[in-house]
């Protein structure tokens, strides 16, 4: 047995020697490496421990059958430099190669051990450790960035988007940034999205406005002004949904030990995500800052001293939230925080709201009335009102119509033709209405006025009257009667009795 074993690992240790003891390009080599520039000689029993190659060499394809392997999309140093990995295996890569092209070609032959090289020159020679940004390191970051994505190095990436996260006011703010693809801008948006926490959240919309001052209004800055105003909108979402959670965080502490132009800056955010809080948040924070302006009191009590700026800050802070339940009383009651607040600062709140909580109806009660009900009584009340019946009991009497005019106009229309019993000017004096003398306000005021000088369309009206008259005249005359039809195309034909 123990023979056996000491001749398997000679037996290894001579394929070893053997295997080290080859070189690239000597009279040995077995398989020819085409490449973009050049040629290169290599031993099948080498190059075989890449699963690449050996798929190739050992496979049933059209390349097994012929000892030259095409590379023509690399360059010969490239091929070089990864064939004599597979030798003698590297230990660093030198700055004067293309790293793009070594991780394209390590991925597409499979050498995991050369990938994981290739990883961690990136992060010393073009990344600079991720140190702080400089113009060379954020171009480097931003080319590694699309690397690690490309050929999935997730470590890498990783790194890559925590240090865009922690500098992105800088970053952010250059061209390689504003050239990413729009994926890979999207996960930088993401990654400060998720870093976002109540301590530095103040700090962060901050640097964001700043950011937006900053960028220059250039064609290529359009895309991250546009990342730039989402993060704001995420970042005051963020804020208002953890209003009460900030006012107790470690920063908005420090707020009374910054200088005054520093608290005028952090002034306008918290202000402007006061005034838009959610109303449980607002319930929270209310009693919140209730809580810290009764602290300034004691310690203004004790005599310590306080900046009079921080102590206006804190009032007037709260009473823009005080503001904000007032707007939102009637949302405000319905949540679970409400009930958090004194029974008097409920009321007050109310009262200010002129909200009215109809506290002599129990929350869940069949009893209290129901205001759609109300709504539709006092509309349908509303309309009989406009159209003048109130009520069916205070209805008035229907007035007794003159039915004389209407059954000779209906008579009338009988005896002629059955058209149209009821015309509109028969209509009309059936209501009441006051018959017209057939004469238009223009023909009144022209009546002293000779035809010539008259209007066209007023000589024109007053001769088809002349001529009507006349003739309904003449015809009474020779005992005629004229049978009028409702058409106007209709003839009128005399008809002796």
């Amino acid at each position: 047995m123990d023979c056996l074993t000491s001749s398997t690992c000679n037996l290894a240790i001579s394929e070893i020697v053997q295997k080290k003891s080859y070189e690239i390009d000597d009279d040995e080599a077995d398989i020819v490496l085409k490449t973009s520039d050049g040629l290169l000689k290599a031993h099948k029993s080498v190059v075989r421990s890449c699963p690449y190659f050996a798929a190739i060499i050992d496979g049933s394809w059209i390349e097994s059958q012929s000892s030259v392997i095409t590379l023509d999309i690399f360059s010969f140093k490239s091929v070089k430099f990864v064939v004599e990995h597979m030798y003698k295996p590297k230990q660093s890569i030198d700055t004067n190669h293309d790293i793009g092209e070594l991780i394209t070609l390590v991925d597409m032959l499979g050498l995991q051990s050369l990938q994981e090289l290739i990883s961690s020159t990136m992060v010393v020679t073009v990344c600079h450790n991720f140190h702080k940004p400089c113009k060379d390191c954020i171009e480097g970051v931003m080319s590694t960035l699309q690397l690690a994505s490309t050929y999935y190095l997730a470590e890498v990436r990783t790194k890559c988007l925590n240090w865009i996260t922690k500098h992105f006011v800088k970053s952010w703010n250059s061209r390689p940034f504003s050239c990413l693809p729009e994926p890979l801008q999207q996960s930088c948006l993401k990654s400060l999205e998720n870093s976002m926490n109540i301590e530095n959240i103040i700090d962060l919309t901050l640097k964001t406005q700043q950011l937006q001052q900053i960028l220059p209004s250039v064609k290529w800055a359009e895309p991250v002004k546009m990342l730039v105003k989402s993060l704001t909108t995420s970042c005051m979402t963020f804020m208002q949904q953890h209003f009460r959670d900030t006012l107790h965080s470690a920063k908005f502490k420090s707020l009374c030990q910054i200088d005054t132009w520093s608290l005028g800056s952090v002034e306008a955010i918290i202000f402007q995500a006061a005034c838009n809080l959610p109303v449980d948040q607002a319930c929270l924070s209310y009693l919140a800052l209730e809580k810290i302006t009764d602290e300034l009191l004691k310690l203004g009590e004790d005599q310590q001293p306080l900046d009079p700026i921080y102590v206006d800050f804190i009032q007037r802070l709260f009473k823009a939230v005080e503001n904000r339940l007032i707007q939102r009383v009637g949302m405000a009651t319905k949540c679970s925080a409400w009930d958090a607040i004194p029974k008097t600062k409920q009321i007050s709140i109310m009262q200010m709201g002129f909200f009215d909580p109809l506290d002599s109806y129990p929350k869940n009660s069949s009893d209290r009335p129901n205001p759609r009900h109300s709504l539709r009584r006092n509309h349908s009340l509303n309309a009989a009102t406009a159209s003048g019946d109130v009520s069916s009991k205070s209805r008035a009497p229907n007035a007794g119509l003159n039915t004389g005019a209407l059954q000779r106009t209906t008579l009338r229309a009988t005896i002629h033709g059955g058209r149209n019993p009821i015309s509109p000017t028969a209509a009309a004096r059936t209501t009441g209405t006051p018959r017209s003398s057939g004469i238009s306000n223009v023909q009144s005021s022209n009546r002293g006025v000779p035809e010539t000088l008259r209007p066209n369309s007023v000589r024109t009206t007053n001769a088809s009257a002349s001529r009507s008259n006349t003739s309904r005249l003449n015809s009474n005359l020779v005992g005629t009667s004229c049978q009028r039809s409702v058409n106007p195309t209709v003839s009128r034909t005399p008809k002796t009795r």
